[in-house]
């Protein structure tokens, strides 16, 4: 042996070796089938955990739809409000220039807010000034044109107030309202008015009898005119009968089609929602901001003559005319002033005096003391 054979194994040492050798195969060749069974065990197990997963995710999907179905019309209401407005318009107490004011502003803002969708006039009031009563009549007219606008009457809803809510789209009534109608104007009986030095002209005091009962009789028929045009075909009375200037109670007007039907604001707005397509709505109630007057003011001339005036007494009218219901007289004008009505009947062959009548419509009335007991106004 040379010194370059390597050292030679103990028989020991051989069999430790082989053992080791043996147990490295052996190892090896248990672990293979092992191992493939490891992994088949492991893609049935990923296997199943998909599908456990995806049925999880599928349950989770649906209960979240149903959740969402329950949770989001409250979410979604939450977020986008309501569908639309409903503004409430009061016209309360006598009707003057504020009050025609209050009506034009909130009926102008409705017109040009794009989240109000219908107007209702909640109308407790037995008219006041003619001019500022047509200016009330435009607002509205106009309002009617492009959104539907209902009227609800609580206690009155005459003279210059109905025809302020004649071209609503329907007209609600209490059934116990007082006065509903009246369609006509009032004034003071005409005086002659002779020349008077401390003016620039013989009229400038106040025009003469005819002339006063002309302008009266002009507003009158417009009057009438208006209210022909708007409820015409609702009312089942004629014009002369209409030009009689009654009041009827809230009965009485749904049943000659003064008025539409029996209700109050809250009917009156439901079904101006529903009118305008809107199921979510809220309602926005504009109330004038300072208390309205109860009474118009007057100014007695020199010569006993009592026209309109206002608070700086500067007068707007020659010779007190008022559409004014004789059950809001009192609390419009007072006792003191009696007062003549007018019928909207045409003068026969410009017969002027003869169209001056009470609210009856029957006889000459051209003197105080014919207006009171003819009934007029001045009661």
């Amino acid at each position: 042996m040379s010194s370059e054979d390597p050292p030679s194994r103990t028989p020991d040492e051989s069999t430790d070796d082989a053992e080791v050798a043996t147990d490295d195969r052996s190892t090896a060749t248990r672990s293979a089938p092992s191992a493939g069974r490891s992994s088949g065990d492991d893609a049935d197990a990923t296997l199943l955990d998909r599908v456990e997963t995806r049925h999880a995710v599928g349950v989770a999907a649906v209960l979240a739809i149903a959740a969402g179905l329950l949770v989001a019309p409250g979410v979604y209401g939450a977020v986008t409000g309501p569908d639309g407005t409903v503004a409430v318009v009061e016209i309360d107490g006598s009707i003057d220039s504020a009050t025609a004011q209050h009506v034009e502003d909130n009926l102008r803002d409705a017109r040009t807010n794009d989240s109000i969708e219908a107007v209702v006039l909640e109308v407790n009031s037995g008219g006041g000034l003619p001019a500022q009563s047509e200016r009330m009549y435009a607002a509205v007219d106009r309002t009617a044109s492009v959104m539907p606008v209902y009227a609800a009457v609580d206690t009155l809803g005459a003279s210059g107030a109905y025809l302020a809510i004649a071209p609503a789209d329907r007209i609600y009534v209490a059934p116990s309202a007082q006065a509903v109608g009246s369609v006509g104007v009032a004034g003071t009986a005409p005086a002659p008015n002779g020349p008077n030095a401390g003016t620039t002209g013989p009229d400038k005091s106040g025009s003469d009898p005819d002339t006063q009962r002309e302008r009266r009789q002009t507003l009158a028929n417009l009057f009438i005119e208006n209210v022909i045009e708007q409820r015409g075909d609702e009312i089942e009375l004629d014009r002369e009968a209409i030009a009689h200037a009654d009041a009827y109670l809230g009965t009485e007007a749904v049943e000659n089609g003064f008025a539409d039907e029996f209700g109050f604001v809250d009917g009156a707005v439901a079904d101006a929602a529903a009118e305008a397509e809107i199921d979510d709505y809220e309602v926005d109630t504009r109330r004038t901001e300072s208390p309205v007057p109860t009474s118009i003011p007057l100014l007695e001339r020199d010569d006993g003559t009592v026209v309109v005036a206002d608070g700086s007494e500067e007068e707007l009218g020659d010779g007190l005319v008022l559409a004014v219901a004789p059950e809001a007289w009192d609390e419009t004008v007072g006792d003191d002033v009696v007062m003549t009505s007018y019928t909207g009947r045409l003068p026969a062959d410009g017969d002027a005096a003869d169209a001056e009548t009470t609210a009856g419509g029957d006889g000459d009335a051209t003197t105080d003391d014919a207006a009171a007991e003819n009934g007029g106004d001045g009661e």
